[in-house]
């Protein structure tokens, strides 16, 4: 056996396995043109070693790393306009060990991990393989972020080249928050401790977000940082204050701020509940940052890292149109790998919402491939409170499996006691219980720390439906007439608070209310998606759903 380090590439094809169903001969022409006069001529060009072929995959090995990136870049900017080859490739520098037969080792793991993660018609490499290349080299790179890759063990940072005819500068970086010392008044070791305190721990949770390079400006000296956030921190009497703020280092123009408060006679409760609040407002933040910086760029050429950032912000639109789309980039995504666990995640999320909106049961050949999806999901990363949140939700709501979705909840509640979305899943399965209090409680959560939420309809109207199943009617109305005031277009809130004055003993404010429903559109809504029900209360569906 023996071993050395070298500079790894692995190429594959976009499509293969699509082009070989429709078209087997084109297929093979394709594979054909990549070796004889796309591919492999230009990586010889350049010094590289052809170590393996896997019909449409290539492993390579290069001496110079610079030879390497820039043989990759060349392969792809001469495939930009052709009309059925697109290539994705991944490079790293790492360890390989050969015998007479095979060579193997953790670096041609990693590398097949990068490789995945790479754009179509482009070029992903490792930050080990980034920091060998002179500042020139490196400037042609865009970091794409930390990525969790499956079986390693630590996130990898990775960079990302892909080609703009026509553009200048980089395309695609993701941005990158400073997180500065926090301000604490009083000027005491106790404040000052709490102070650095909730700075580190907001520090690690929104580290975890993707979308986003984070850094301790406190550790390093962070120069080309997109954002710098800063805190302030307040003690007075028996009540604390948390102001974080995010300003633009390009124009010093702050672009968010938040306050939060709460008592501090227990200083641990008070940590906890700022720092949950901060941690989702924060999450909307970096998820419209990470929308921001794709805008422009094909869907067809975008990572699959990318085009989730890309359904979670057509998420984040709360339409049935945008849902749509959201679905649409999540099976594109999966065309790509079909591993990939959030993205099978997120395919099944938006496919409970969108039955769920439209009042429809899911048919049983979708729950039998979302279970698998599902599955799949948790394998691959068993430690997401997201991951968790969804499988918990699709048991409640596809298989009425209530027992299921308890330990789903409270599994991700392990995993993240800060998660917000936490709480949803509670309602719904207190709901499901006939809880109709403790769901009130649970949905009240929810809603009250999620005010900058662009979902904030959709939790107003499942709360209120829970409260009219329990009996509180001036609450049910009072959640429905703040949904349509955020949601004004939309017939289901006013429905919900027509019901609920009829209750009130109130027929012609109900009445009122109903006609101006019926004027609406009665197309499915996103922010009418019911919760679920208990057996004997489905009959509220019926008033509900669209065109009732």
């Amino acid at each position: 056996m023996r071993s050395r380090i070298t500079t790894l590439m692995i190429v594959d094809m976009v499509g293969y396995s699509s082009m070989m169903n429709a078209n087997q001969e084109a297929a093979i022409d394709a594979v054909r043109e990549l070796k004889h006069h796309q591919l492999e001529p230009v990586l010889s060009d350049f010094g590289g070693e052809i170590l393996k072929r896997m019909g449409d995959g290539w492993i390579v090995s290069f001496s110079s790393i610079s030879a390497a990136l820039d043989s990759a870049v060349k392969v792809q900017t001469n495939l930009y306009n052709h009309p059925t080859i697109k290539l994705r490739i991944g490079c790293h520098l790492g360890e390989i060990i050969e015998d007479d037969d095979d060579f193997y080792g953790t670096g041609v793991n990693i590398t097949q991990r990068i490789q995945t993660e790479a754009p179509p018609g482009g070029v992903m490499v490792s930050e080990d393989f980034c920091r060998q290349l002179s500042t020139e080299k490196a400037a042609v790179l865009s970091d794409a972020g930390a990525f969790n890759l499956k079986n390693i063990s630590l996130p990898v940072r990775l960079f990302q080249w892909r080609p703009a005819p026509g553009a200048k500068g980089k395309s695609g970086d993701v941005p990158s928050i400073a997180v500065q010392a926090f301000e604490y008044a009083p000027l005491d070791a106790e404040t000052e401790a709490l102070a650095g305190d909730l700075r580190d721990q907001l520090l690690v949770r929104i580290s975890r977000r993707k979308g986003v390079s984070v850094f301790d400006a406190s550790a390093k000296t962070v120069d080309e940082a997109t954002y710098d956030l800063r805190g302030r921190v307040r003690i007075a009497g028996e009540r604390g204050r948390l102001t974080v703020t995010l300003i633009s280092r390009t124009d010093a123009r702050p672009v968010w701020s938040q306050t939060y408060e709460a008592l501090t006679d227990d200083v641990f409760a008070f940590c906890d509940n700022v720092l949950e609040q901060a941690e989702g407002d924060l999450r909307l933040q970096t998820n419209a940052f990470d929308g921001d910086r794709l805008v422009g760029i094909p869907v067809e050429d975008l990572s699959i890292s990318e085009l989730r950032a890309r359904a979670a912000n057509e998420f984040y639109k709360v339409t049935i149109e945008s849902w749509e789309e959201g679905l649409s980039l999540m099976q594109r995504a999966i065309s790509l790998n079909p591993l990939d666990g959030m993205s099978l995640c997120m395919r099944v999320e938006a496919q409970l919402m969108l039955y769920g909106a439209r009042y429809e049961t899911m048919p049983e050949d979708i729950q039998k491939r979302c279970a698998e999806d599902l599955s799949t999901a948790v394998t691959q990363i068993p430690k997401s409170d997201y991951v968790i949140w969804v499988r918990g939700n699709f048991r409640l709501a596809a298989q009425e499996d209530v027992f299921g979705a308890r330990a789903d909840l409270k599994r991700s509640r392990q995993l993240n006691p800060a998660y917000l979305e936490n709480h949803e899943l509670e309602g719904q399965i207190l709901l499901r219980e006939s809880d109709f209090a403790g769901a009130d409680l649970a949905f009240s959560r929810l809603v009250e720390r999620g005010e900058q939420d662009p979902l904030q309809p959709y939790r107003l109207f499942m709360r209120g439906v829970a409260r009219y199943c329990g009996g509180n009617y001036e609450g049910a109305a009072q959640d429905a007439s703040a949904a349509y005031d955020l949601r004004p277009n939309e017939a289901g809130h006013l429905k919900l608070r027509a019901m609920a004055l009829t209750e009130m003993r109130l027929p012609e404010q109900g009445e009122s209310s109903l006609n101006a429903a019926k004027k609406l559109s009665q197309n499915p809504m996103m922010t009418t998606k019911p919760p679920v029900l208990p057996p004997d209360f489905r009959w509220v569906l019926d008033k509900l759903k669209p065109s009732a």
